[in-house]
């Protein structure tokens, strides 16, 4: 278990602003290009989301909680103890709240890896680029970077294979830090309350 939010709390603005780096994508097979397309149709086919997560820093410091989504454009990262830290999507920021420092951080949604998520129409291509799908065993990795920006971020989406299910995500900063975020226990197409996506300073003061 994690030691100190003070570390904790850089790691995951990394973790959530600064993944993975690549080198030139080479083209992609037509069997890619149909796993990129079932990824696609899997998380456009999500329309709410709760899970249990699991996230391993650089540094190998853990910490877990809970994860809702809702599509598109809302998502919830609540942190269990010792760590102190709310991450809520708005549909518009990304809002990383740390209650110990009381400290709060905004960044546009659309300007971070964890957007590819959520958005309401899933494309993996355009504004972002699979460079490369990978299948080992039962498992789908699809590496994804910034088409216009490609040093400045990325994810790697992890995919149980058969059946399709997303697992992990992993993201590597510019220092070659990679931060892992496990999902486990998910619970699909269920009601989630709409106060679970806002967040309000005054209620934190």
């Amino acid at each position: 278990m994690i030691t100190s939010v003070r570390l904790l709390f850089p790691a995951l603005l990394a973790a959530i602003t600064l993944p993975i780096l690549s080198s030139a994508a080479a083209p992609l097979t037509t069997s890619e290009k149909q796993d990129i397309a079932r990824v696609e149709d899997y998380l456009n086919d999500i329309s709410s989301l709760k899970a249990k997560f699991l996230q391993v820093n650089a540094e190998g410091q853990i910490a877990e909680g809970d994860v809702f989504m809702r599509r598109p454009g809302r998502m919830r990262f609540e942190y269990k103890p010792p760590a102190q830290i709310l991450v809520v999507a708005d549909g518009t920021w990304l809002i990383l709240h740390d209650k110990e420092l009381e400290e709060t951080n905004r960044l546009p949604l659309n300007a971070t890896p964890v957007s590819v998520l959520l958005k309401k129409d899933v494309r993996l291509e355009g504004d972002v680029t699979v460079v490369s799908v990978e299948k080992d065993a039962n498992t789908l990795r699809l590496n994804i970077i910034d088409t216009d920006e490609p040093e400045e971020g990325g994810i790697t989406l992890v995919f149980e294979n058969k059946p399709l299910k997303l697992r992990k995500w992993l993201v590597t900063d510019a220092q070659g830090n990679t931060t892992s975020v496990a999902l486990s226990d998910v619970e699909r197409g269920i009601a989630l309350k709409p106060e679970l996506f806002t967040f309000s300073d005054y209620e934190y003061d």
